[in-house]
């Protein structure tokens, strides 16, 4: 595989996990909020089908990153961190984004399934 290639696949492995997990918890927090909110009871919004597309969507891709960093370490897995770049750095951020693309599919499981199983709407 490309040097090209591979630093792409890096830079989306070590990307989307984190960007998905903000999109979808500021997407979730604006569909509770609408759906908790007197005046977007109108608008009928599924709170819980909403939680559950969002959680999917952002699991799938966030597994895709992960496939992504795994295939990066894969390729270069005869270079060590010390390594000169780009094979050392590439290296690097496979690591990195293994490590926290499985904390990003953690968070993101755990909170969109404690989401949708708890009440949407809390009187305080």
């Amino acid at each position: 595989m490309s040097l090209r290639r591979l630093s792409v696949l890096q830079w989306f492995g070590f990307l989307a996990g984190g960007t998905f997990w903000w999109a979808t918890f500021l997407a979730g927090a604006g569909a509770s909020t609408a759906a908790c909110n007197p005046a977007g009871e109108r608008w009928g919004i599924p709170h819980d089908t909403v939680q559950l597309v969002l959680m999917v969507v952002a699991a799938l891709v966030i597994c895709s990153a992960q496939a992504a960093a795994i295939a990066v370490f894969r390729a270069t897995r005869n270079v060590d961190e010390e390594h000169p770049p780009p094979e050392g750095r590439l290296h690097f951020f496979s690591i990195g984004a293994m490590l926290g693309n499985t904390l990003f599919l953690a968070v993101i499981l755990l909170s969109g399934i404690a989401t949708i199983v708890d009440r949407a709407c809390h009187q305080a």
